[in-house]
């Protein structure tokens, strides 16, 4: 019976985390387009809840493709910092 040699194991081993690395790095931007589209979906939402609740206040934010990256991207600040800009130019 012949067994590996330890320099082909290392190889073996070598090879697979090489390919896990590729596998990994190959689906890094589809992961996060993906997570970009979902953030992009809640900030919608979330805007749009604050459109309709805010009527009652006279709060309104705008809904825009700046407002929505802005507020995927960076979550809670982003919709803090939209708020606070709208309501200094506005």
């Amino acid at each position: 019976m012949h067994l590996l040699p330890q320099e082909g194991i290392l190889f073996v081993a070598f090879a697979i985390i090489v390919i896990l690395l590729i596998a990994k790095l190959a689906t890094s931007p589809i992961q996060a387009m993906v997570k970009l589209l979902v953030n992009s979906m809640a900030a919608v939402m979330l805007l749009c809840f604050i459109s309709i609740v805010g009527e009652y206040w006279g709060i309104h934010l705008p809904i825009n493709p700046v407002t929505i990256l802005l507020i995927a991207i960076l979550g809670l600040p982003g919709l803090l910092l939209v708020a606070i800009l709208y309501f200094i130019f506005i």
